[in-house]
């Protein structure tokens, strides 16, 4: 396993040279969890946190079960599944509590040291992620075999978008100064440029491995966009990721129906929850039976 400058990661899977399928790799922060720690506030509150008190993002447990399954829970297949995310690895413990309470399954999950930054007279760096998601991701690929696909879960509130194509454009052979542009473009610091530029520079060029983009609307800013890479699926709700991980063929056909159970339990209308439906249709291009 490897291991970046103030990036704390674990790795519990190891596949075969010829393995070929699709990873899955989510963002924790308002991703999977209602929560915000890639702040000083969210920081000084991480010593009173406990598993019991954390919410998960409304119907993201659903899918994360469904996807570790795969399309036929009589038959699972387990898919790789893996966290990157901006919280401090004081957190671990707290975090995989919570996956265990929601019955979550995780291969490893990556963790940003905030603490670390902090004491190293950089608070701006605990806000900024494109540089550090990238280096999680990248470490990530250098231990999956060549066959990995790459389908990736964030949000609209921090930059999980760019980080994302990013590191696709990073696998098919961003390199050196072209690579320092880019990542400055994002407003990374050069510590992190550097650190990706180190760990890109040895990696075997191939075709951008990342498939799908999935960034969930925390804030909306995406939904009007209309010059998205085509790659980028931008939801309002769960049960959209869920629609469409359905007809990809990733989860079982019951799982948006489960996510859709979990709305109407949390009081949302019958007709708001087929609007999300229709605009999936309409703007996803998703089938709309449950």
């Amino acid at each position: 396993m490897r291991t970046g400058r103030y990036i704390d990661r674990t790795n519990h899977r190891h596949f075969g040279a010829d393995w070929l399928g699709d990873v899955f790799v989510w963002d924790i922060d308002k991703t999977y969890l209602d929560t915000r720690f890639s702040s000083l506030r969210g920081l000084l509150a991480i010593p009173f946190e406990f598993a019991i008190d954390k919410h998960a993002v409304l119907g993201a447990v659903a899918v994360l079960r469904a996807l570790r399954l795969g399309p036929d829970p009589a038959d699972p297949r387990f898919s790789p599944l893996y966290f990157v995310s901006g919280s401090p690895p004081g957190l671990r413990t707290v975090v995989e509590k919570k996956m265990v309470l929601d019955g979550v399954q995780a291969d490893g999950v990556s963790f940003k040291d905030q603490f670390g930054l902090l004491r190293a007279g950089r608070p701006r760096a605990i806000k900024e992620q494109v540089g550090y998601k990238l280096a999680a991701l990248l470490m990530l690929r250098a231990e999956l075999p060549a066959g990995a696909r790459f389908s990736l879960f964030g949000d609209d509130v921090e930059s999980d978008m760019e980080a994302f194509l990013l590191f696709g454009r990073v696998c098919a052979g961003l390199r050196g100064s072209a690579l320092r542009e880019a990542m400055r473009h994002h407003g990374t610091d050069w510590p992190e440029v550097e650190q990706a530029v180190t760990l890109a520079a040895p990696m075997a060029i191939e075709a951008d491995p990342v498939v799908r983009v999935f960034i969930h609307g925390a804030t909306g800013k995406l939904l009007a966009k209309t010059n998205l890479d085509p790659r980028v699926v931008a939801t309002q709700s769960f049960l959209q990721t869920a629609l469409v991980l359905r007809d990809a063929g990733h989860v079982d056909s019951a799982c948006p129906a489960r996510v859709a159970a979990e709305l109407l339990r949390r009081q949302m209308t019958p007709a708001a929850i087929q609007g999300l439906v229709d605009d999936a249709v309409a703007r996803l291009g998703a089938a709309s039976g449950f």
